[in-house]
């Protein structure tokens, strides 16, 4: 049975989170998928991670992994996310209209440091032996940035933010020692707000999109172990479609209302994900882990906002693909006390040449990672992980039609590059 602290105390954690991930995230996984919901993951770039059940982190990346815990555990953690974009006017303009030529404003770091928390509690049931429930608490996708209103990328965005709160409860049930399966209900709410410019003829104004709705997915996984030293993890997490309730406002200059609607809506297609993991005990003291994920991107195939009439207010295409990302990595445990881990991933981008839009600047992806676990005790483990991504440079080339009739041409080089830090704290009962 849970007991009362025990039960106190993961209520407890779970108010915190749930405050503290009211937060815009930047996206910093390849499209807008926030792979980062493990301290100890991160510091081997996930490699292996739906196969590598070190702490109830596990619960994200395969719920099956829980069977493989010593007794009730719970992590958590914060990871700091430090993006960089630079980018370069290449001829933006506006074509026809009062204003027709070229389009300035310099652009600085559309990002900021942002915190983003996770939580995960996994606990055995002693009525039924070999299964196990456990509740994870996460932001899986997210996006945010903003840019100033007078720069060349004004027509195109202003400001971006989409947030996702995810709670997962999970059930896992062990067959034998060699086989677990697991699953879990998604329970996500999903919040957006969306900012450009608009050419009204004499002078810009600003149009804005805001709008929420809580949907459900489902996710599985299984855990496999075809000899003493191998672990094969697989895991699927079902796309969520969300159908955003949104008010849409123009204001002129000065703020004048000049459109409006309360009753407008768009639908927000989010990815389904697939990952086949294995980690390979070499020793007693070294793990090899890797894995291929794949991404159902070509979901996100148009951004496109209905009036309360059922019209079109606008449709902006973004062609996403389908893509995959594959990792590898190490672990070492120095000791009792100390364990040691790093990785690299390639993680490829779902935006195309001619739809990449300034919301999402984004190229393929290579990280680096370095991770360690230092055990204060039987029951407590601290991890500190830290993770650079260098993003490929890619061109951005969009235009959008303005209410004044004019064309706006946005074109741009982009280059990003992010910084990652974390610490995370597990907790044996």
């Amino acid at each position: 049975m849970i007991s009362s602290k025990t039960f106190k105390l993961a209520c407890g954690a779970i108010a915190a989170i749930g405050c503290s991930t009211m937060l815009s995230t930047p996206s910093y996984s390849a499209g807008f998928f926030i792979q980062e919901q493990s301290t100890s993951g991160l510091g081997a770039s996930f490699a292996g991670e739906a196969a590598m059940p070190r702490n109830a982190s596990i619960l994200f990346y395969n719920p099956a992994g829980m069977t493989y815990l010593e007794g009730r555990q719970l992590n958590a953690g914060a990871h700091v996310i430090i993006p960089m974009a630079d980018l370069d006017n290449t001829g933006s303009n506006l074509v026809g209209g009062l204003r027709a030529g070229p389009v300035g404003g310099d652009v600085d770091n559309p990002y900021s440091p942002t915190p983003v928390p996770n939580f995960h509690f996994a606990t055995p049931l002693s009525e039924i032996p070999n299964t196990w429930l456990g509740l994870s608490i996460s932001a899986p996708f997210g996006l945010s940035n903003e840019y100033d209103q007078e720069s060349f990328v004004r027509y195109d965005s202003i400001k971006t933010s989409l947030k996702t709160y995810n709670i997962q409860p999970s059930v896992a049930y062990k067959f034998n020692d060699r086989l677990s399966f697991g699953g879990g209900i998604d329970i996500q709410y999903a919040d957006a707000e969306l900012s450009q410019a608009v050419d009204l003829g004499l002078a810009d104004g600003v149009s804005e999109f805001a709008g929420s709705d809580t949907s459900v997915g489902w996710n599985v996984g299984l855990m496999y172990e075809p000899a003493e030293d191998w672990r094969l993890g697989a895991h699927y997490r079902s796309g969520i479609s969300h159908d955003l309730n949104l008010n849409f406002t123009t204001f002129a200059p000065g703020g004048v209302v000049v459109a409006s609607d309360g009753g407008a809506s768009a639908d927000l297609e989010l990815p389904d994900i697939a990952t086949l993991a294995a980690a390979y005990d070499y020793n007693d003291q070294w793990t090899v882990m890797g894995h291929v994920m794949w991404f159902g991107w070509s979901n996100f195939d148009s951004i496109t906002a209905l009036s309360s009439a059922s019209t079109v207010i606008t449709s902006l295409p973004q062609n996403y693909e389908n893509t995959f990302a594959y990792a590898l990595g190490a672990e070492y445990e120095h000791s009792d006390v100390w364990t040691f881990r790093g990785g690299v991933q390639y993680d490829e981008t779902p935006t195309q040449d001619g739809f990449r839009s300034t919301r999402t600047p984004d190229g393929d992806r290579i990280w680096g990672s370095v991770g360690a676990t230092y055990s204060m005790n039987e029951a407590m483990d601290i991890d500190f992980s830290a993770t650079y991504i260098d993003v490929a440079g890619e061109d951005i080339n969009v235009s959008r039609i303005q209410p004044s009739g004019a064309v706006a041409n946005i074109n741009a080089e982009a280059k990003q590059r992010i910084g990652i830090f974390a610490v995370g704290l597990n907790y044996k009962f």
